[in-house]
């Protein structure tokens, strides 16, 4: 071998140990001089891959044809113990109407991960979230937290009661950060309940037997409702078979859900008329197996959350007698009444789990939402 010829070959060596020895310093210096990606071509892919070995690297091959990418940077599969490591921790500061709730782990209900949910008001400087009650709140705050509040913490107004039936309170302007009802607009809205896609044991589904025509249960009777006065005009031209602590006659847990999916048609009948506002009363009918015939916001809104064919508005007749009329004739006829559960193909009810889902969705929300929020004039958005 001419003198030249290992002059070469040193050479080469040369370079490639000294490459070797950049990639060495990269990995192993502690002040992180090189915090970039180290780009490297090499003619044969045997070559790249021994050298890099190491992570944090990126080879490209001067094959045209052939790239080979080799980086740390795709996240790694969390393992269920890092999942359920909280990094967010949310203070139920008051339950709602004094009725707790199951803190559940919201990993295993709503796949949401790094959650902390609480009740103990020790824990008030290090939660990121307060979750406060409206219906709760004193009139004159004395019941609120008293010490200041951290600069990361966020405060949430909490309200799944209509506007009719939620007190005003000057007080409250500029208090919260967030807010979280059955509202659409809400920071973290959470309806009462909402239609999911079905399962395919879910889509062979079978009306109950029906044994009586149209039913109501209620026990908050106010004469001067809207829902009042349709009933004692309805009544006059169908038979309604009543239940509730009004009528005398209150229905347990289990009796209610024999009742309502007996009746081919139930009185979901809100107690007041707000935009979003859709309560218990209609998704249990639909859940049920029974059609709900509807006073609530337009039609219009309820056709956001539910379609079409699912329910009956009475604002699509002109009087109480021409509902009842359609009633009767839908009762006469099977196929006109089926058409009602075509909705049933493909989507199932589900109702909201209250208090622990809107804790959970607090979380999510923020965990993903570090920006600073305000909401400046809660009475002008909630009741104006």
């Amino acid at each position: 071998m001419s003198d030249s010829w290992k002059t070469a070959v040193k050479a080469v060596i040369a370079l490639f140990l000294l490459e070797c020895f950049i990639l060495y310093a990269y990995h192993f210096l502690p002040l992180g001089y090189f915090n970039q990606e180290v780009q490297i071509k090499y003619s044969r892919k045997e070559s790249c891959l021994h050298v890099l070995k190491m992570q944090n690297y990126m080879c490209t091959l001067n094959n045209s044809m052939e790239e080979l990418l080799m980086t740390t940077s795709v996240p790694k599969p969390l393992t269920s113990t890092e999942k359920e490591e909280p990094d967010t921790t949310v203070l139920i500061w008051m339950w709602p109407f004094g009725t707790r709730f199951d803190l559940g782990l919201c990993s295993s209900a709503f796949n949401i991960h790094g959650c902390h949910l609480t009740d103990d008001r020790g824990l008030f400087n290090q939660a990121h979230g307060v979750m406060i009650h409206h219906r709760d709140i004193s009139w004159d705050l004395s019941n609120m937290p008293k010490l200041p509040r951290p600069a990361f913490q966020k405060w949430i107004w909490w309200n799944m009661e209509s506007p009719t039936h939620s007190g005003q309170n000057p007080l409250l302007k500029d208090l919260f950060n967030l807010t979280s009802s059955y509202r659409r607009d809400s920071d973290i809205p959470v309806p009462y309940s909402w239609l999911s896609d079905a399962t395919e044991v879910e889509k062979n589904y079978t009306i109950p037997k029906k044994e009586k025509l149209v039913c109501w249960v209620v026990s908050n009777y106010n004469p001067n409702y809207k829902r009042s006065h349709y009933f004692n005009e309805l009544v006059k031209y169908i038979n309604v078979e009543t239940h509730g602590r009004h009528f005398n006659s209150p229905v347990n847990h289990d009796e209610y859900l024999n009742l309502v999916s007996s009746c081919k048609f139930y009185l979901s009948f809100e107690n007041s008329i707000h935009r979003d506002y859709m309560s218990e009363k209609l998704f249990n009918s639909l859940a049920l197996g029974t059609v709900p015939v509807v006073i609530g916001p337009p039609r219009e809104n309820y056709e956001e959350y539910i379609p079409s064919e699912a329910f009956i508005h009475v604002d699509d007749f002109p009087s109480p007698k021409e509902l009842a009329d359609h009633l009767k004739l839908l009762d006469q006829n099977e196929d006109l009444y089926r058409h009602y559960f075509t909705w049933r193909e493909h989507f199932v009810s589900k109702r909201t789990k209250f208090g622990f889902e809107h804790a959970c969705r607090i979380c999510e929300h923020i965990r993903k939402n570090k920006h600073y929020r305000v909401v400046k004039d809660l009475n002008s958005w909630y009741w104006g």
